[in-house]
């Protein structure tokens, strides 16, 4: 009798990670890890360019955090440092807070703890500072739209804006909207060097039932237009 009810604690802790894993369709590998940057599972994105300076830098105060100013058409700007707190997409009426989030011991990006939420990529650039800031987000079930489900409909020119916290408010317009297969990432991902820029990831493509997994990602990119 204790082996049958064994059997069927581990059969509802397979059901429940497999529920989970329908809401958890982001998973982005970075190159930070002893696997060398290879996707830890199907639901990852091979990041090459992300290579573990990133955090490095990041901890050491070199790199983006070094940077103290940069320009935006004619004007010198100086480079923000505060976090992102908040995302606003007013096409999409999307208004949500954004988590922190870092890297798993596989070099996994951790999605965030709210799945309504966005993850900003704590060791890339702050957004509208020198670089690639990079925010994911969950696309729900199909039919289900989570708050990227429906980030495909962005189309070039519509506004997307980041609160910082320090209230600022940083404006993007979209530039691009490509997929890249699972397991794979578009060049320069959260790299801190170059103009401020804005890269959204969510999943999309086809949803395997049988495994719990999109079969692309989106990629949206966005330029940054200065303060909101």
């Amino acid at each position: 009798m204790a082996g049958a009810e064994r059997a069927r604690r581990q059969e509802r802790t397979l059901h429940i990670a497999s529920e989970l894993a329908l809401v958890v369709v982001l998973a982005l590998t970075l190159g930070v890890s002893w696997r060398d940057g290879l996707a830890s599972d199907d639901d990852g994105m091979v990041a090459g360019s992300l290579a573990s300076d990133v955090v490095a830098d990041h901890a050491t105060g070199s790199g983006l955090n070094s940077v103290e100013s940069f320009t935006v058409g004619s004007a010198l700007l100086p480079a923000p440092t505060a976090r992102p707190v908040e995302i606003l997409i007013p096409a999409l009426d999307v208004h949500r807070a954004v988590e922190k989030v870092g890297v798993d011991q596989f070099g996994v990006l951790n999605l965030p703890v709210n799945a309504w939420n966005a993850g900003w990529f704590e060791y890339g650039p702050v957004p509208g500072a020198p670089g690639d800031a990079v925010i994911e987000g969950h696309s729900g079930y199909p039919g289900k739209p989570l708050i990227f489900g429906m980030l495909y409909k962005l189309r070039p020119g519509d506004k997307i804006i980041v609160v910082l916290a320090d209230r600022s408010r940083r404006l993007f317009t979209v530039v691009s909207m490509t997929t890249v297969p699972s397991g794979s990432a578009p060049p320069g991902l959260a790299d801190p060097y170059g103009p401020p820029r804005l890269t959204l990831l969510t999943c999309t493509g086809h949803f395997d039932k049988n495994i719990y997994s999109y079969t692309s990602r989106l990629v949206l990119e966005a330029s940054y237009a200065g303060l909101a």
